[in-house]
């Protein structure tokens, strides 16, 4: 069996729209994406992020509410820095820093979500499987 790129994609509550109107509208994205809800991206602990990866993630996205929608702006600001950080973080492990992503969604752009979740898994096709210090990461 030819080898597929995991997803996961942890998605705030308000973004989780878009992803679902995604499905709604017929856009389509493999069964390789596993989407986790969360009530906010900016609870999204980094270690759960490096779990991800040593679980067997070969990619993590993460959706989250445009900043000019939120009412307050840190969680947004707390959510780029948690990702900014993790992406150099492991790119001192020698982690492709394309295989954590965020996007800045709205409940009604499900096809938005759609092409760039497509877009991610091309780029981690061409990436291969997540290898961690010389070993492959176990598939779960």
């Amino acid at each position: 069996m030819a080898w597929k790129p995991r997803i996961i994609v942890f998605t705030c509550w308000c973004s989780s729209s878009g992803v679902d109107q995604a499905g709604f509208e017929g856009f389509k994205y493999p069964s390789n994406v596993l989407t986790v809800r969360v009530p906010c991206s900016a609870i999204i602990n980094p270690s759960l992020i490096v779990k991800a990866f040593e679980k067997g993630a070969d990619a993590v996205f993460i959706t989250a509410c445009r900043p000019s929608e939120l009412r307050r702006v840190a969680p947004s600001r707390i959510t780029e820095a948690r990702v900014s950080l993790l992406r150099r973080l492991l790119k001192t492990i020698g982690v492709d820093e394309d295989r954590l992503r965020i996007l800045w969604i709205s409940s009604n752009e499900g096809g938005l979500f759609s092409r760039e979740v497509s877009r991610m898994i091309r780029r981690v096709e061409e990436l291969g499987p997540l290898n961690i210090g010389g070993r492959m990461v176990e598939q779960v």
